[in-house]
């Protein structure tokens, strides 16, 4: 008797785990690559998940794509750019696009997943799925292999799981978050009509920040100038954005650069920690900026933009 007893009890705490998986993972059929859905929820997350913790479908698919983006980041951070010969210098460059790229799309992930505005988050999960083409550009962009990638164990099998666990994401974020596809597309259509407020700024746009660009005709007072003839703080705006880098670390407000009427011929990069900086300038025939790289002069198109964040 207490043999059949502990039986029982085995088999329905057996019962109860095999029916909670199949409940867990049967939306899994509807994703665009359900095969790979089914592997990784059951894989990684089944056999630690707290039963008594409620999540949503939605919660564990983004868990196991960032599990596998963190993963995929890792595995991309071990690669030695160094041991490259230096012909190889345009694939130290792809690299290291595909470097900072991996890590962006752990920084989406995780935003996504602590987000309650579903329209960022989908902007987020898009820009992730988006950064692994990029990635692949970089090399194209040169007419060269990646194989430098490639040759490391599982990275394209990681990749590739990646890109549709992403893809995964993406819909079911959609179908968990609005009713209907039909309705997400109205719901866009909509926020687009009703994107500008009473005053005629977006909404997004904070009441501190609306006062600055409100702030008459000589615009906000500037707290760094720019300018080709010496009469600012910097010659450039590269400079200027360097230096209010190291000035304004971990500052909140509007840090506010103006650049005077000029070509400036650079392209600027904006770090992601850079956080709060707004450029004004002269006019938009007055203060240019313009920038030439492109890949036959040894830049991938990542990073040919004239102004970019990085």
């Amino acid at each position: 008797m207490e043999f059949n007893a502990y039986f029982l009890v085995f088999y329905s705490l057996l019962f109860m785990l095999q029916h909670s998986s199949c409940r867990i993972t049967a939306p899994c059929s509807q994703t665009p690559h359900p095969q790979v859905c089914h592997h990784y929820i059951n894989t990684n997350l089944l056999s630690t998940l707290d039963y008594q913790q409620r999540f949503s479908f939605r919660d564990l698919v983004l868990k196991a794509t960032m599990e596998q983006a963190i993963k995929a980041h890792q595995l991309v951070s071990s690669l030695n750019l160094n041991s490259l010969d230096g012909d190889d210098e345009r694939a130290k460059l792809a690299c290291n696009d595909c470097l900072e790229l991996y890590e962006d799309t752990v920084d989406k992930l995780n935003r996504s997943i602590g987000s309650s505005n579903s329209f960022d988050a989908n902007t987020w999960l898009s820009a992730s799925l988006a950064n692994l083409k990029t990635c692949q550009n970089g090399f194209v962009d040169f007419n060269i292999s990646s194989s430098h990638l490639q040759s490391f164990p599982n990275y394209v099998t990681l990749s590739s799981n990646l890109s549709k666990m992403l893809s995964n994401s993406l819909s079911v974020h959609k179908v968990s978050t609005f009713p209907s596809a039909l309705h997400f597309s109205k719901q866009v259509r909509g926020r687009r009509r009703t994107l500008l407020s009473d005053d005629g700024f977006p909404e997004w746009v904070s009441a501190a920040d609306r006062r600055l660009l409100q702030s008459g005709s000589s615009g906000p007072k500037a707290d760094m100038i720019v300018a080709q003839d010496g009469s600012g703080n910097y010659k450039s705006i590269s400079e200027a954005v360097n230096s209010a880098h190291k000035l304004r670390s971990g500052a909140t407000k509007r840090f506010v650069i103006h650049v005077k009427a000029g070509v400036y011929r650079e392209n600027v990069e904006i770090k992601k920690t850079m956080k709060n900086i707004m450029f004004i300038g002269d006019g938009i025939d007055a203060t240019i900026v313009t920038g030439n790289k492109n890949s036959q002069d040894g830049s991938t198109t990542y990073r040919s933009a004239t102004f970019g964040m990085f």
